[in-house]
């Protein structure tokens, strides 16, 4: 499903340019997206001298041209991590989009929080603020070298002049809960060709409105955005059609800078982002994990995959419990982060029987499969970004004159008034979304991100114990078989706990095995809550010669 969109592109500064989905090799600098575009756009930079914070903005601006149900300009927002090769010091970021200050959980009241045909997730009360553009300004302030007009020229070329549309693209303007964009004559008219006929795969895309609104943000900064005649036009389209997003919300907005978070993992450093993302879930089962000699178990044994589905479940208990999307304000983040802690939660896990535990706040099933992307960029001073950015879904609303289409980001709230994630104006919802870098000896050994959903950690988790307890190459170690625990709740889709999920490649015997221990195998394919489009990328640097080694993977469960 999709899948010609998902194309990972790796460009290499080498004295040549080699796209691949798989593994590929460099020296010079590497750009790791989903889309060649977008690949090129981030290596075309490079090659003009700008350090991986340049390239890392102009892949994602090309990205909001080419793939924007993924990351438009009017998305929620991301997290990003980014690492200071002149300082050695990390840095993580936060831009996700806030509540309108308005907005209170009485507006949502009586609505099922996944359910496409209410308040939070279709229309003009769905949105929140757009994060996506302040988190590229608050890394090209911080970081960047280039002026904005040498970044967003990419993405201005293929919003003026075209690019050929992805089949996936295509159909996602007309149908399905993406084809929500088509309802008002605007996004009719944005999301078509002339005359009111569908977009195909292969016709070539051309984005006037969105060129022009790049060219102002190229030209006077993205302020233009925030508190210029963009916002302007913005909170008049919602003000005039009853919805809460104010001139004032988008002046007020700020992505967030903070420390990471980390753990040590078989001596190696972890960090991540902070809760508000599923970074803190990854590290608690990286600890409890630590004790489980899972080289000796054997990749994806019964023993393996129990015991790595059984130290998820109690993590998401964690994470449902105490994450919000505050940057951590209220979580515990020192005991559920301690070797103690993980001590006592190994000794909870049965080796030999799945448990079921109920969820803290149990919510309705999502249908969402893909609607983020992830891309990582590493240049030759071996600085790194490495980014995961989302639209959520479209909430239908089109901005008249802009190119902008707006998320529906309200729908990653609670409506339990108890609940930490609940909605709050100016408030921040929870996501997965975790970037993360592993640092040997201090050093940067490799950085990696996913898209996918709720699958997102889970995916992260494999491909680091793929890495340092199974030393793969980061191809592989990026590849199948992987299995899903299917247990999420909150805003996130709660399915039961005993579910697993698993890729074709996992032999029949370790399937039966688990089996007796209690797990029910649900094939991808049979997925009663939809499927989610797993996009990876890692970029590894040796340790000995500095050789870039990147490996991508792509799975739908």
């Amino acid at each position: 499903k999709g899948k010609d969109s998902l194309e990972l592109g790796l460009m290499l500064i080498v004295g040549f340019v080699l796209a691949a989905r798989g593994q590929t090799i460099g020296q010079n600098g590497m750009v790791a997206t989903h889309h060649p575009l977008a690949t090129q756009a981030g290596l075309r930079i490079l090659q003009q001298g700008g350090n991986a914070a340049d390239a890392a903005i102009a892949s994602a601006a090309v990205l909001a041209v080419v793939s924007p149900f993924m990351c438009g300009l009017g998305g929620v927002g991301g997290y990003a991590l980014v690492y200071d090769a002149k300082t050695g010091k990390t840095e993580a970021l936060d831009f996700i989009g806030d509540a309108p200050r308005s907005a209170t959980l009485e507006m949502f009241r009586g609505d099922k929080l996944w359910d496409f045909s209410k308040r939070a997730t279709d229309g003009y009360l769905a949105s929140v603020v757009p994060g996506i553009l302040s988190g590229w300004a608050s890394i090209h302030d911080r970081y960047g070298t280039l002026t904005w007009a040498q970044t967003l020229a990419p993405a201005i070329e293929y919003a003026e002049n075209g690019f050929p549309v992805t089949t996936t693209v295509a159909g996602q303007t007309s149908s399905g809960d993406f084809g929500k964009v088509t309802r008002y004559p605007y996004g009719r008219g944005l999301f078509t060709k002339p005359g009111g006929a569908p977009l195909q795969g292969g016709d070539i895309w051309v984005q006037k409105d969105l060129a022009e609104t790049l060219k102002a943000i190229a030209a006077k900064g993205p302020s233009e955005f925030y508190k210029g005649t963009i916002a302007k036009k913005i909170a008049r389209h919602l003000r005039e059609n009853g919805g809460l997003i104010t001139e004032e919300d988008l002046a007020a907005y700020e992505a967030k800078w903070s420390q990471p978070i980390e753990t040590t993992y078989r001596g190696y450093r972890v960090l991540t982002h902070r809760p508000g993302s599923s970074g803190m879930t990854i590290l608690q089962w990286l600890n409890v994990l630590e004790g489980f000699d899972l080289e000796a178990m054997g990749r994806n044994s019964a023993d393996y995959i129990h015991t790595v589905a059984e130290v998820e479940k109690l993590g998401f208990l964690d994470d449902d419990r105490y994450n919000d999307g505050k940057i951590g304000a209220s979580v515990p983040l020192e005991k559920l982060l301690s070797k103690q802690y993980a001590a006592q939660q190994r000794a909870r896990i049965d080796p030999k029987k799945a448990q079921y535990y109920p969820p803290f706040s149990p919510s309705t099933m999502s249908k969402l499969g893909e609607h983020t992307n992830h891309h990582t960029v590493v240049d030759k001073n071996h600085n790194i970004v490495t980014i995961t950015q989302t639209l959520m879904y479209p909430s239908g609303v089109s901005v008249a004159e802009t190119g902008v289409f707006l998320n529906n980001g309200m729908c990653y709230f609670s409506l339990d008034p108890n609940d930490p994630n609940r909605i709050q104006g100016g408030a921040r919802p929870r996501f997965v979304m975790s970037p993360t870098i592993v640092l040997r000896f201090d050093k940067p050994y490799f950085a990696t991100g996913a898209a996918g959903g709720w699958t997102i950690p889970q995916t992260i988790l494999q491909t680091i114990l793929n890495l340092i307890d199974f030393k793969l190459e980061p191809g592989r170690a990026a590849g199948g078989p992987r299995f899903i625990l299917r247990y999420l709740a909150n805003s996130i889709p709660y399915l039961p706990g005993t579910d697993l999920s698993m890729d074709a490649g996992i032999p029949e015997d370790v399937r039966k095995h688990l089996e007796a221990r209690g797990h029910r195998l649900i094939p991808a394919p049979e997925n009663p809550a939809g499927s989610a489009t797993m996009v990876l990328n890692t970029i590894l640097i040796d340790p000995k010669t500095g050789a870039l080694w990147g490996g991508g993977g792509v799975a739908t469960w």
